[in-house]
């Protein structure tokens, strides 16, 4: 019985001590990509792209907040019209490169502290809405599936944006919610637990899910994804 197959997702870019870009990208459908808020720089953004435009996967901006010190994980207090000029200098700085390489970007997911604050805070997800805009280009948004959907809806609503429902093949569910990352346990150990949640969630009806994000810095991850690939392509 052929399993179904969501989309798969991936954040790179994030110049890690071993870079797993090169292994990563062939799997994967989508690569959103660090541009300097949390990770990355035009170096790693020019070779990031030229890896997605070799295997012809979806381009998508993935800013944050402005915290290379905490990788992006904490909430930072600035107006929202200082977010806003942060958030659009970082993906005008990837869509150059975009353009440099002859390829466009389509979509735009959030990083870390700023995808969860998008989620609960009408203000901050109109803030991400208005950046979408200000690029002239029809971004879709990847939020999370399952959480406060009514509300981010609303928000893409007013702003004319079309979202993209995500989940995570790696991380802990709680019910609809994320265990925290400062709880033990929050992601899961085994590439084997990794892809049975993949195929999980591709076939669960309890909201809407368009792509699944498996995380680059986790090694099971990356095994997973590989054990994918081999069982999609035999």
């Amino acid at each position: 019985m052929k399993k179904t197959r969501k989309l798969i997702n991936c954040d790179l870019g994030e110049c890690l001590v071993l870079n797993p870009d090169g292994q990563i990208m062939p799997w994967i459908d989508q690569a959103s990509i660090a541009c300097g808020g949390h990770a990355g720089n035009d170096d790693s953004m020019a070779k990031t792209i030229k890896l997605a435009k070799q295997y012809q996967v979806s381009i998508g901006a993935h800013p944050s907040y402005p915290d290379k010190k905490h990788f992006g994980r904490r909430s930072i207090a600035m107006s929202l019209n200082q977010l806003f000029d942060s958030l659009v200098m970082q993906v005008t700085t990837l869509n150059k490169h975009c353009r440099d390489q002859k390829v466009t970007m389509d979509y735009l997911k959030p990083h870390g502290a700023l995808y969860h604050d998008i989620m609960h805070q009408a203000p901050i997800a109109e803030v991400i809405c208005d950046v979408i805009k200000a690029t002239k280009q029809e971004l879709k948004l990847v939020v999370q599936a399952g959480v406060n959907t009514e509300q981010i809806m609303a928000s893409a609503a007013k702003k004319n944006v079309q979202l993209q429902f995500e989940a995570f093949a790696d991380r802990v569910y709680q019910g609809v919610q994320l265990r925290l990352r400062t709880e033990e346990g929050a992601v899961l150990a085994t590439p084997e637990e990794i892809e049975n949640q993949y195929y999980q969630l591709s076939a669960s009806n309890a909201f809407q899910i368009d792509t699944i994000c498996f995380h680059s810095d986790h090694p099971p991850s990356v095994k997973a994804l590989q054990h994918l690939q081999v069982t999609t392509t035999c």
